[in-house]
């Protein structure tokens, strides 16, 4: 039970709302923003034991019906969520309930591990009771309460400075209730501003939901449904406006994997102080206005990239040292969680996370004369960041437009190891982005990348009679966004293991290969053309069938097979996600025996969401096979799915040719 995931309805359920992804560092600007009203505290007086606050309306529970705890294969339930938010007072109280069913859920449920920022929060805890049938028993403990620093985003290399209230629960049992109640003081503000959203469902039964907002009167709320048409009951007094979502007996929600980056499987309502897009950018561009003078050391720099003979050198110049020189660390404690660094500092100490190379890349092309901008992006809404209302808590990542020669390119100061000219150049698929310049009142559209990857697998096989060895080259091309892949495995790991990787992948497909000469690794930079070839010599190329007396080969366009897998869930409620953009090209050059009987022809299958074609003729005394698959979209709706599972199956059968009576 991790009470850290819910506490904080204006921090928590935001970072919910859009989880935390690997490499990206501008969600600690977003949701955790300026610290009002809090003082800091120290950490041994950061967590503390008193009642909880008048404002707060209290809320009972009902245990389980006995027959309802055997049904249905839950390890929990959730008895009760109550999140009462106190915008006047900056208080977040939460009061939750939950039943332990089995052992499994013992294992889980028996610590509260509650997330707080020590630099502007405070955690009350009010009482954490074990219920078992009518007797309860108190848990509280505060010598027992341990603080924690796990920095769990190390590994993303990211510092938050955020700590952990960890309580271990003794002699817990299967039927026991854990109920406990805290408040975290200290609000993160937007500008001045709160935003935030609320579940009406979980991924595991609730008995009951409820939140409960305490809002001034004289500040209006914007609210949004997504997914749930439970509206909340609304109460003024006391110059106060009070705003209450009560959702009962909600089932646990099980998500179909893959799904959509885009897709949200839980009902939710979106709230925010926000009322138009101008007002985010207003308080963006609070945070990516540097007033502080351009270092010496930089100047000299800048010089050096002035001497570059046009903008597009210069911004590439510019673009590859903030990618690859100046390495991914986030500091994101106190301050450094929502302003980017000065350019100075971050050129300087060679580090810094999306804003701060954001900020870094901005400022140099500026001083370059070369127009730039700071974009906001939601990697994983993309462009259904529209269908929202305002709110800064959806960007989790920040990108740079610059301008040259009239055209726009969306660069990332974040990418590595992306080589070419700009034209060269290709970007995520983000869909919608809010540009941070002044006179901005609207999110603007990024167009999709003109540049797409691709891979083509090239195999040269010389088959020999059954006996003797084959010849086998595997050649690999990668452009685009593939050869950025490619470069960043090589820069990144040893070649040695790289080639014992691929050697044990063909090894599935082809049994007694062996490798006969080194691997092969050729870049070409200027076209951002990555070529990388692998020299074999495979023992049992011919093979006898199984149960038959012919002898086979067998051909399998492995690089296809990796992006046309059937999803584990087929009978599916929510849309199928997909890998796009995606554009992979198989092709061999085989030399049989004389006399060997082979198979032309040409198929291809047409699917909204993808295009493949395959073809098969004889050249030259050679037979020449090429199967090819380009994903046109990143879904599939559910109603297409029938369709769609026929259409791949159809593609499956067709990855794989057979010669046969050699």
């Amino acid at each position: 039970m991790n009470a850290g995931n819910h506490i904080c309805l204006s921090l928590a359920q935001s970072r919910r709302f859009l989880p935390r992804r690997p490499g990206l560092g501008f969600l600690g600007l977003l949701v955790t923003a300026l610290c009002a009203g809090t003082a800091l505290v120290h950490a041994d007086e950061s967590v503390s034991i008193g009642p909880q606050p008048d404002w707060v309306v209290p809320l009972t529970f009902q245990r389980l019906a006995a027959a309802h705890t055997t049904n249905g294969g839950a390890q929990t339930d959730l008895l009760l969520r109550d999140v009462q938010v106190n915008q006047k007072t900056g208080e977040n109280f939460q009061h939750e309930a939950r039943q332990l069913l089995t052992g499994q859920g013992v294992q889980s449920g028996s610590q509260l591990s509650i997330e707080f920022d020590p630099t502007c929060q405070s955690l009350v805890l009010h009482w954490v009771k074990l219920w078992r049938g009518t007797n309860s028993f108190n848990r509280l403990d505060l010598d027992r309460v341990k603080v924690i620093q796990p920095e769990s985003s190390l590994d993303d290399y990211l510092f938050t400075g955020r700590k952990t209230a960890l309580l271990l629960l003794d002699d817990v049992r299967p039927g026991d209730i854990i109920d406990y109640g805290c408040t975290i003081r200290g609000n993160f503000l937007l500008g001045g501003k709160l935003s935030g959203s609320i579940f009406a469902q979980e991924y595991e039964p609730a008995e009951r939901l409820v939140t409960r907002l305490v809002w001034p009167s004289d500040r209006h709320l914007h609210i949004l449904d997504h997914g749930t048409a439970v509206k909340p009951l609304v109460v003024k007094k006391d110059g106060s406006v009070e705003y209450t979502w009560d959702f009962r007996h909600v089932p646990a929600v099980r998500p179909e994997a893959p799904l959509p980056v885009w897709f949200r499987p839980l009902a939710s309502v979106q709230w925010t102080e926000f009322t138009n897009w101008a007002e985010v950018n207003q308080w963006a561009l609070t945070l990516f206005t540097n007033s502080v003078p351009i270092s010496p050391d930089l100047k000299h720099q800048i010089a050096e990239w002035q001497r570059l003979p046009g903008p597009e050198e210069r911004l590439l110049a510019v673009l590859r040292f903030v990618q690859d020189e100046v390495r991914y660390q986030g500091i994101e404690a106190g301050a450094g969680a929502y302003t980017p660094s000065d350019p100075s500092t971050v050129f300087a100490r060679r580090f810094g996370d999306c804003k701060d190379k954001t900020m870094l890349c901005v400022s140099v092309l500026r001083a370059l004369k070369i127009e730039a901008y700071p974009v906001l992006v939601a990697t994983d809404l993309r462009q259904t960041v529209a269908n929202y209302e305002p709110s800064p808590v959806l960007f989790d990542h920040a990108i740079v437009r610059a301008t040259v020669g009239g055209a726009s390119y969306w660069l990332d100061p974040t990418a590595t190891s992306q080589r070419g000219s700009l034209a060269a150049r290709g970007w995520a698929e983000y869909g919608r982005g809010l540009v941070i310049r002044p006179g901005t009142f609207d999110l603007a559209v990024i167009p999709e990348s003109p540049v797409k990857p691709k891979t083509t697998v090239l195999e040269y096989v010389l088959v020999r009679p059954a006996g003797q060895s084959s010849d086998l080259k595997i050649v690999t091309v990668a452009d685009g966004p593939d050869a950025d892949r490619w470069r960043r495995r090589f820069a990144t790991s040893e070649r040695a293991d790289i080639a014992a990787d691929n050697l044990n992948r063909f090894a599935a497909l082809y049994p007694g290969i062996v490798r006969v000469a080194p691997m092969e690794y050729e870049d070409d930079e200027k076209e951002n053309e990555v070529v990388v070839t692998e020299f074999y010599q495979v023992d049992r190329f011919v093979n006898q069938l199984p149960d038959a007396p012919q002898l086979a080969a067998r051909f399998y366009s492995y690089n296809l097979d990796r992006v046309l897998r059937k999803p584990a869930v087929s009978m599916r409620s929510m849309p199928l996600g997909l890998e796009y953009p995606v554009h992979q090209d198989f092709r061999a050059e085989i030399t049989l025996p004389a006399a060997v009987p082979v198979t032309t022809g040409d198929w291809v299958v047409d699917n909204p969401a993808f295009r493949f074609r395959k073809t098969a003729i004889v050249s030259g005394g050679k037979l020449l096979l090429q199967e090819e698959y380009a994903a046109l979209g990143d879904h599939v709706p559910v109603e297409a799915m029938p369709d769609y599972l026929r259409q791949l199956d159809q593609v499956v059968d067709l990855l794989d040719y057979v010669i046969v009576s050699f």
